[in-house]
């Protein structure tokens, strides 16, 4: 048995630490929990500034692929002559959405014909806007 020696006024006083591995437990799984752990994915862009004024009602430069033919603004052209109306249009001078040149698919089109066309388009100084449709996949009868 062991004795314990008194003070003169003064107790002995023992601070109960059973409990701080506790209270750190706790801690470590609130902050777990309250972590968001997701990875965010996307891209960094530039918004388009704002123009105040009456929108310009200019049609843009469409490209149309159907199986082996080629269509600008649907005028049928071979390749070359694509290549040579794209470089009249002097894209690589215009601004904004006047580079824009919208490249639309249907049909057999071969991967082949679809990267020249727009390569055609990069070379002149255009800017490729690939036209998609969505499928509509409804779940109807």
């Amino acid at each position: 048995m062991r004795m314990r020696r008194k003070h003169k006024g003064k107790e002995e006083v023992e601070v109960p630490v059973s409990s701080f591995s506790d209270v750190a437990f706790l801690l470590i799984i609130f902050f777990i929990l309250a972590t968001s752990l997701a990875k965010r994915t996307g891209f960094t862009t530039d918004a388009p500034a704002g123009e105040k004024g009456v929108p310009e009602a200019k049609k843009s430069n469409t490209i149309q692929l159907h199986d082996r033919k080629i269509l600008f603004n649907e005028k049928p052209l071979n390749l070359e002559d694509l290549r040579r109306t794209l470089a009249e249009l002097k894209l690589k001078e215009q601004e904004g959405e006047g580079r824009v040149v919208l490249l639309e698919s249907s049909g057999d089109v071969p991967y082949q014909r679809y990267y020249e066309v727009m390569s055609a388009i990069a070379s002149a100084g255009g800017v490729v806007a690939v036209v998609t449709e969505e499928d509509d996949d409804g779940g109807g009868t």
